[in-house]
């Protein structure tokens, strides 16, 4: 409280600001030498002393109560005071962009008392709203004001008469999701954090789209049980770092739910023994598989490129010049023999396993492009043979295998020769357990060019909107749930960085977000390779497994950040 305050004390200009007329004392002197005094006012009273405003501003009221002509004026000029009717008055404060606090004070008079009201604006409001799991209405403290755009960064929220409505949350797992408020040159940012929930019940009759809503998100164990070389040192062939029930239990703790098993067989197999797979080697990828499913992750286990046996000798037989197998039936016959041996001991070692492992039968069929671009129509018929003779070959083995979840393959995994060469599912003995796998790494100059012609930014969010929901209109609202079994972005290092660094994460956390939203899951492509200095060639890598630590921040913030965001089947 001040006391004596005149009317000198406030700023000349801010009597424009004044909502009543001062009366000064009144002079009986007679003689014009003595002065009547000021009588001091007993009942003068402001019904507070302190606004506070958010950024968006508002209106507030305040009253005083006091027997003579009382005096209201504004410090500042962003301060509004209007008198009312009733003789309260209303202090109203606009929209602020500014980047810090702002305080200003109203002054009261009235005769010899005064009392000052200190006026506060904060520059943001930054707040977090916790929910519970279920389906919720919710609101925030920002208010929606003219001028001021709405933007939600989750699809499980969306924008109410009253408020907010949250979706239930059907993982086990927290998520977060962003509401936006978008001015001019600011905005204010409220982060809604919605508590687990009750994650579906999946058992091994479940079907392919039950089970596929609980993988995400997903990870590549890339470079590893695929690599080249012979016996167990294929697994150190092309990365480092042997596999352990440590870096697994690290994946799982990043919050990953899946892991994608690229592995060999061909290349492990005695040709002269009737295809037999070494003992060696099976037990080494069952140990693998099982630090994936002592975690509690699913597991997508399948017969890589290994040497390119029936990737690409599979559709040429000759891999120097195409060389069409099409008319070739023996031929054929003879990879399909080779299929089914293959896949029916790896079935029969793992039939015991359950609903956690999802065999792939291969992994980028005729995907070479230098041998087989522009012939997607003319090999999909072989490749659905192929895919046939995959899910026979498991459905025989009996057991879990039986019931379990096993995922063919699009033409090159590639999402538009799957929606337009004429391909199709197999058919299965068993309803509702298949699923479709596509990979991504479009545009190709921005993930996978490390020559001439590479770009080091992206902002193409709408086409993985669109491609997405192709995928979605012809499998996953069919119930065929669609895995990306591999995405990701070469993360290098360029002269601007943080504009680079800004579009892998955007490019990682628009896969997550829309992926899932559309019945597709998106496996993260991890090579392992962890270089101080990337180069503009970059690499392909999020976890460092021999530090058991992130390498690639900006791709997994991405990651985490769009799983978030997402929803199953938006």
């Amino acid at each position: 409280m001040r006391n004596k305050l005149t009317l000198f004390s406030v700023p000349l200009w801010a009597a424009v600001f004044a909502v009543s007329v001062f009366v000064g004392c009144k002079d009986d002197d007679n003689d014009g030498n003595q002065e009547t005094p000021i009588q001091t006012e007993t009942g003068f009273s402001v019904s507070t002393t302190t606004l506070s405003f958010p950024k968006t501003g508002g209106s507030q009221s305040f009253t005083v109560e006091s027997s003579q002509d009382v005096l209201v004026m504004p410090t500042v000029n962003w301060i509004v005071v209007t008198k009312n009717s009733d003789g309260s008055y209303t202090v109203t404060v606009r929209l602020y962009e500014g980047t810090a606090n702002r305080t200003g004070e109203i002054s009261v008079l009235s005769g010899n008392n005064s009392e000052t009201i200190t006026v506060t604006q904060a520059f943001s409001a930054m707040q977090t709203v916790n929910i519970a799991g279920g389906e919720s209405s919710f609101q925030t403290d920002v208010e929606k004001v003219d001028g001021c755009t709405l933007i939600i960064d989750a699809l499980w929220i969306k924008e109410t008469a009253d408020g907010f409505n949250a979706a239930a949350n059907n993982t086990d797992r927290e998520r977060k999701g962003l509401i936006i408020y978008k001015y001019s040159t600011t905005s204010d940012t409220v982060c809604i954090v919605q508590a687990a929930g009750k994650e579906g019940v999946v058992t091994l009759s479940s079907s392919a789209m039950d089970l596929a809503a609980q993988m995400y998100p997903a990870w590549n164990l890339g470079n590893t049980m695929e690599g080249n070389g012979s016996g167990l040192n294929c697994e150190t062939f092309w990365q480092p770092t042997k596999t352990s029930q440590k870096i697994i239990d690290y994946v799982k703790s990043l919050g990953f739910r899946a892991v994608r098993i690229p592995c060999s067989w061909y290349i492990h197999c005695d040709k002269n023994d009737n295809y037999k797979i070494k003992a060696d080697w099976m037990s080494r990828v069952k140990e693998v598989v099982d630090y994936c499913i002592n975690d509690g992750l699913y597991v997508e286990l399948n017969d890589h490129w290994d040497s390119g046996w029936l990737e690409e000798f599979g559709f040429s037989s000759s891999t120097s010049s195409y060389t069409s197998v099409a008319n070739d039936e023996e031929y054929i016959n003879g990879k399909i023999d080779i299929l089914k041996k293959l896949w029916t001991q790896i079935a029969t070692e793992f039939k015991d396993y359950d609903y956690h492992l999802i065999f792939a039968g291969l992994n980028e069929p005729f995907q070479n492009y230098n041998l087989f671009n522009g012939r997607s129509e003319e090999l999909t018929p072989i490749l659905l043979k192929y895919n046939q003779a995959f899910v026979d070959a498991v459905r025989a083995t009996g057991g879990n295998n039986s019931e379990r979840c096993l995922a063919v393959q699009g033409p090159a995994t590639n999402i538009s020769y799957t929606l337009s060469s004429g391909f199709t599912m197999p058919v299965d003995v068993t309803e509702n357990k298949l699923m479709v796998e596509v990979h991504y790494y479009d545009p190709y100059n921005f993930t996978l060019n490390t020559d001439a012609g590479y770009t080091t930014t992206w902002n193409s969010e709408s086409s993985v909107k669109n491609s997405f929901s192709q995928m979605r209109k012809k499998f996953s609202d069919n119930g065929i749930p669609v895995l990306i079994g591999e995405y990701g972005a070469n993360w290098r290092t360029v002269s601007s960085q943080d504009k680079h660094d800004a579009s892998i994460k955007a490019f990682y956390k628009a896969i997550n977000k829309w992926g899932p939203a559309n019945g597709m899951i998106p496996f993260a492509w991890d090579i392992n390779y962890c270089p101080d200095v990337r180069g503009t060639k970059g690499t392909m890598t999020i976890v460092n497994r021999a530090k058991l630590s992130i390498y690639s921040n900006v791709a997994y913030r991405g990651v985490i950040e769009g799983s978030d965001a997402t929803v199953w089947m938006q």
